[in-house]
């Protein structure tokens, strides 16, 4: 054995050889990484620089108001940010303005979780400073007609469809909604087709008219790979061919959603390649519009990168269904509000008080609270006699009166008792039983 203090052999040249042999193997290694690398950076470049293009398209905020300043916002690193992700279906001779897919996120780079809740589109809602009470899907609409009115009598234009979803969604859930993504469908089933599909459970077998009349399609029960038109007839789905039966409520198309958005983060998390990448960056410039910054983007995206399903939690609504309403238990209620509240941490919200029209306990007095003609007091004004029956005229026999047709105003639900759905409103997903009433259905997030 070699003690420290002897020295150690002179290397002859074939030990020379070895070492040089080494050395040039870790100096060719390491050529090989920094090409690797550089080739790696021009690629990146290439997709940034494609996504610089593509920011630049999506954040021209279309509900941006004409006396709003043009603001860029910076990204804060420890800051959550909230918003709304809004489908619409813009397609000719379909589209309509109401909202088929609403969902709060919010994003909080410290936990590193997205926490989300999906709305049910008849989620009975009220709007500030805007009377009664409305479906959630149908608020985007209604501040889009006070846009148009605005415009059209040449006035300042101080609300749209974005400002009342906004506010409107602040006083239920109890957190400022900063800011939107809207996607219509058709970039929904072009993003799906870029990545090659997505990995979903299908819960049950679904058979569904495509928009083009006559066109049917089915999916079958089971774990299988959708493609973009099978998966937005995933979500969408409500209507059966086979019949009321199979139909499917606004509650599975919420649970739909989000399993489709947790596939779809999956997917593009694995994704490996930059021609894919750029593919998918082209088509979100093309149907995605959304109010955050290009750098806001940015930093979410690096500090979300890793991101995977696990990371995303879905809180649940609850809701049942109270014609013609969807309303939520006033615990799941709180448990919304408070882990949304808990995420936005360093977040003020501006409204006052919040709106407890969703809540399903207090449906039954919030309802009478429209304005109703106040009972006269009684007085000593002697009541009139009533007149004595002529014995040579016919006694008149009593009669059931016809049922006159409920005022729109008698659509609302008064002292908990359920009214008939106003016929110019959209039917509900799910079917309120014929016999016998009941006064509850609770299909929240069950099978269907």
């Amino acid at each position: 054995m070699q003690t420290r203090n002897e020295k150690k052999p002179a290397p002859t040249t074939k030990t020379r050889q070895k070492k040089r042999g080494k050395r040039g193997k870790k100096w060719y290694l390491l050529l090989a990484s920094c090409l690797f690398l550089c080739l790696l950076i021009v690629g990146v470049g290439f997709a940034l620089s494609q996504m610089d293009k593509t920011l630049q398209v999506v954040t021209e905020d279309p509900y941006k108001l004409p006396e709003q300043p043009v603001v860029t916002v910076p990204y804060e690193e420890k800051k959550a940010i909230s918003f709304v992700i809004v489908g619409v279906d813009t397609r000719k001779n379909i589209g309509m303005l109401n909202t088929d897919v609403l969902v709060v996120a919010v994003a909080n780079p410290v936990t590193q979780k997205l926490t989300m809740v999906s709305l049910p589109r008849d989620t009975r809602v009220e709007i500030p400073g805007y009377p009664g009470y409305h479906k959630v899907n149908e608020v985007f609409a209604l501040g889009e007609n006070k846009r148009k009115e605005a415009e059209l009598n040449k006035k300042p234009v101080t609300e749209n469809g974005m400002t009342f979803l906004k506010k409107t969604l602040e006083h239920m859930l109890g957190i400022p909604i900063e800011h939107y993504v809207e996607l219509d469908f058709e970039g929904f089933t072009a993003v799906i087709d870029n990545i090659g599909g997505v990995k979903v459970e299908v819960d049950r077998d679904l058979v569904y008219e495509l928009p083009k009349a006559g066109v049917y399609r089915n999916l079958k029960k089971g774990t299988q790979v959708l493609n973009g038109e099978q998966a937005l007839g995933f979500v969408r789905h409500r209507i059966d061919r086979r019949g009321e039966a199979y139909n499917s409520s606004d509650f599975d198309r919420n649970r739909r959603q989000q399993q489709v958005i947790r596939a779809v983060v999956d997917k593009v998390v694995s994704i490996d390649g930059i021609s894919k990448l750029t593919t998918i960056l082209d088509t979100m410039s093309k149907h995605i519009r959304t109010d955050l910054s290009p750098d806001q983007i940015k930093g979410l995206a690096l500090d979300f990168a890793s991101l995977s399903s696990d990371k995303m939690v879905s809180l649940d609504n609850g809701a049942v269904w109270k014609s013609p309403y969807s309303l939520w238990p006033q615990k799941n209620m709180r448990d919304v509000r408070e882990t949304l509240k808990a995420e936005m941490v360093g977040s003020t919200l501006t409204a006052k008080k919040l709106s407890d029209a969703a809540i399903v306990e207090l449906a039954q007095w919030e309802a009478p609270s429209k304005p109703r003609v106040a009972p006269q007091p009684a007085t000593s004004t002697p009541k009139p006699e009533p007149a004595k029956p002529n014995p040579s005229q016919p006694v008149p026999q009593p009669t059931t009166p016809e049922p006159s047709p409920p005022t729109e105003e008698q659509t609302d639900m008064v002292e908990g008792t359920e009214q008939p759905f106003p016929v110019d409103q959209p039917p509900p997903d799910i079917l309120a039983p014929s016999s016998p009433v009941v006064e509850f259905v609770d299909q929240g997030q069950g099978e269907g």
